[in-house]
């Protein structure tokens, strides 16, 4: 018998959208036994992972580039129905640096999720110095006309980027702004849902304010109460009426913490 043999389903809010669970990343050694049996290769981390969860966001593309032949294992490691978000590389949102050449590597990086069904969204997240000013909004639209035929979820550290007026305009762009959940800080986006009339995407940071600003492990190093996740799911529900589609990734994975709050919130949910 395949341990990680199933049959893959949509998963559907009551509202009727469907929902993309998952995590933001899933390679962590920290992950062994608080999540992955310490009997799963690392190779079969993937395989596993997709028999909990039907999404899941690839944060390591921001440092390096995956080849085609990389991607296309990890396409081919999951059933149907999973979906796969991608986030774009640092040169491409913190150096904005990027040439011709790295966005030509990234399309052939998105070319086996496109072409198995398993791509959800490319991640575009930008840093808290990104300004707000004319210049940047020249440069978002490159970025869309670079990704013209990808649906584009976009986050800002900076509560500035996430006015009504200049959230507006970013959507009328063609982007999905990024709802976060962060800790309540100075200058930090307020705890938010946001949707672009078709989606939302939801990523949960974690509300470690006392760790915010130093080290990234402390972070995201924070676990949510069984409270806090009845109440982000019962908002998600009541949203799920409204969109077509939601997509909801943990980001606090010091730990293996993202993956048994992103069970907790399927339980709440009851998509199990």
């Amino acid at each position: 018998m395949d341990l990680f043999k199933t049959k893959a389903e949509k998963k559907l809010l009551s509202g009727g959208a469907d929902l993309h669970l998952g995590t933001s990343g899933y390679s962590f050694p920290d992950w062994t036994n608080a999540f992955y049996p310490s009997r799963i290769a690392r190779k079969d981390w993937l395989r596993y992972y997709a028999l909990k969860f039907n999404s899941v966001e690839i944060n390591s593309t921001w440092y390096r580039i995956l080849s085609e032949n990389s991607a296309g294992k990890m396409a081919d490691s999951v059933p149907d129905n999973f979906s796969f978000s991608i986030k774009l590389h640092s040169s491409m949102t913190h150096s904005r640096s990027a040439g011709r050449e790295d966005w030509a590597a990234f399309h052939r990086m998105l070319f086996p999720f496109v072409s198995s069904g398993k791509m959800g969204m490319v991640l575009a997240q930008f840093p808290w110095s990104f300004p707000l000013e004319e210049k940047s909004f020249s440069y978002l639209a490159s970025v869309r006309e670079n990704l013209s035929a990808m649906k584009i979820a976009i986050e800002f550290r900076h509560r500035k980027w996430y006015t009504e007026e200049s959230r507006n305009r970013v959507q009328k762009m063609g982007f999905v702004p990024v709802s976060v959940d962060l800790p309540t800080l100075p200058g930090l986006p307020r705890t938010s849902f946001l949707d672009s009339g078709i989606a939302v995407y939801l990523r949960l940071h974690g509300r470690n304010s006392g760790s915010w600003w130093g080290n990234t492990q402390q972070r995201y190093d924070y676990l949510y109460s069984a409270g806090e996740i009845g109440a982000l799911a019962g908002r998600l529900q009541r949203l799920s009426e409204d969109v077509k589609s939601c997509y909801v990734f943990f980001n606090n994975c010091h730990m293996g913490k993202a993956a048994l709050n992103a069970e907790d919130m399927a339980r709440f949910l009851a998509v199990v």
